[in-house]
């Protein structure tokens, strides 16, 4: 069983609008045929191909980064210490219905699936993660590593955050305004489902420091030189002058429903660029009323945002803080301690169907004939590296390839791939 999608619509209202569409349709057909030559950016790797990583790769991952995991001095009380030093605040949007929850607590009150005891299968009354305290706030343990001597001979913290459930992707178009839109652009932020909707989430940051900590005195460690920030099916970079801090803990940003981690608030054009296809027709299919359209990860109470429960576009007044050190840190270091919910190598989550796109909620500009040029998409096999029929959860971080490689390009060599 997956979570319910809305739609935001009665199923009259839906029927009328798919009639409506169908001209749409029609045009839409011949115009993919005249521009399916045109060559397109290839797309980036789809959300979840880089954690689902096979036994054999994980295998040989831990064999290529043996050294670093080798050379621990760190005490588990001097490890705890470094993870509360630097513990990120995390800043969730308001209207986030996908919160983030204890990985341990979700693990012991779900099942693991008897057909082929490799998937979680998560309780509906866990899937919205856990409740926002009236006062603004989240709370939910992460699990986290330390790293004492990493790539370049410096001293890493990991940090991964966990959420049931990955809701629908957002976007962001480009609006015509007259004569305004030679002055001032404008633009409307939304949800889309059901693309890149998916049951588990698992996120994280890591954390290099400038030097080797001795793991000696907390007062003396090494300040924080860089910063990665987990986005999809990649990190990036950023050293530390770019990053806001509450004394030593950086801020971190996750997008609506993605959840993808960003230094800054605002909203982030998402690196795969499936959708230029999509964006480029798009002023011809609407008449001009929207410009472009990009996929986006919204972390932005600035803009009209639309959502499927909302009426109408909306602002916000602030986000919902998640301060991790609070909590306390699942501390994955010493593989010896791993209890048996970190030694789970299976998927966080029953596979769902992403293909059936509904249309974008209500209020959006020339929502009906994006539905239509993104269905047309979709029947030609466009969509295909980003919404997918059987879409697995994620497995844990022990599974990905940046446990290992701590986000370091020295061994973007090392073969992944699906089981």
């Amino acid at each position: 069983m997956t979570p319910s999608i809305p739609t935001g619509r009665d199923r009259r209202t839906r029927s009328l609008l798919e009639l409506r569409q169908l001209p749409i349709l029609l045009a839409l057909s011949l115009l993919i045929a005249l521009l399916l030559a045109i060559p397109t950016t290839k797309a980036t790797p789809g959300l979840t191909d880089d954690d689902r990583l096979p036994d054999n790769v994980v295998f040989l991952l831990e064999q290529q980064t043996r050294r670093y995991g080798a050379s621990l001095n760190i005490s588990a009380s001097a490890r705890d210490a470094l993870f509360r030093k630097h513990a990120p605040i995390i800043y969730l949007h308001p209207r986030d219905r996908w919160r983030p929850a204890d990985p341990a607590e979700t693990f012991a009150k779900s099942r693991v699936a008897s057909v082929d005891n490799r998937t979680l299968i998560m309780p509906e009354e866990l899937w919205h993660g856990n409740t926002v305290e009236a006062d603004g706030t989240v709370h939910a343990k992460i699990v986290g590593q330390v790293v004492q001597s990493g790539p370049g001979g410096k001293t890493y913290i990991q940090y991964w955050f966990f959420y049931p459930v990955n809701g629908c992707q957002g976007f962001r178009i480009g609006v015509w305004s007259g004569l305004k839109s030679f002055i001032q652009e404008r633009a409307e932020n939304f949800e889309w489902c059901a693309m890149a909707y998916h049951n588990g989430d698992w996120e994280h940051i890591t954390i290099q420091l400038e030097d080797i900590w001795d793991g000696v005195n907390i007062d003396q460690t090494p300040p924080i030189e860089q910063i990665a920030f987990s986005q999809h099916a990649a990190a990036g970079w950023l050293p530390r002058s770019q990053i806001k801090f509450s004394g030593t803990n950086p801020h971190v940003y996750a997008a609506l429903h993605s959840h993808a981690n960003y230094p800054n608030e605002g909203t982030h054009k998402n690196i795969d660029d499936t959708f230029g296809f999509v964006s480029r027709i798009s002023p011809l299919l609407t008449l001009g009323a929207v410009q472009w359209i990009q996929i986006a990860d919204v972390a932005d109470l600035s803009s009209d945002l639309y959502l499927y429960e909302e009426a109408k576009g909306r602002r916000f007044q602030r986000f919902i803080t998640w301060d991790t050190g609070k909590d306390g840190i699942y501390d994955w270091t010493d593989k010896s301690d791993w209890s048996d919910w970190a030694r789970f190598s299976g998927f966080w989550g029953d596979e769902i169907d992403q293909t059936v796109i509904v249309q974008p909620p209500l209020g959006v500009t020339a929502g009906a004939q994006l539905h239509a040029t993104t269905k047309g998409a979709q029947y030609f096999g466009i969509l295909s590296a980003f919404v997918r029929a059987h879409e697995k959860g994620p497995k844990g971080p022990r599974q990905h390839r940046t446990w290992y490689t701590l986000d370091s390009p020295e061994y973007s060599d090392i073969p992944g791939g699906y089981e």
